[in-house]
C-alpha cells in the first residue's frame, strides 16, 4: 500500500511540474499587446516595451496601454 502511495506522489508532482513549465514556457511568447517583454523586439510589430506603473515590462502602444493581469 505504501508503494502505491509513494508512486501516487510522483505522479502527481510530476505532473504538476510539467503544467508549470508549459504554462511559464507560452507566457508572453507571441509578443501581443500585454504579454512580458525585455525590450522591444520581444513585441509584435505596432507595440513596445513599455514599463507599467506596477514595474513590468509589457508590450504595448506606448500610449495609454491598460493591461489586466493577476
Amino acid at each position: 500500500m505504501r508503494m502505491a502511495t509513494l508512486r501516487s506522489g510522483r505522479a502527481q508532482a510530476l505532473v504538476l511540474l510539467l503544467l508549470l513549465v508549459v504554462a511559464f514556457a507560452g507566457c508572453g511568447a507571441s509578443g501581443d499587446e500585454c504579454d512580458r517583454c525585455s525590450g522591444d523586439n520581444d513585441c509584435t510589430a505596432g507595440f513596445v516595451c513599455s514599463t507599467f506603473d506596477d514595474g513590468s515590462k509589457r508590450c504595448g502602444t506606448g500610449m495609454g496601454t491598460t493591461c489586466r493581469v493577476r
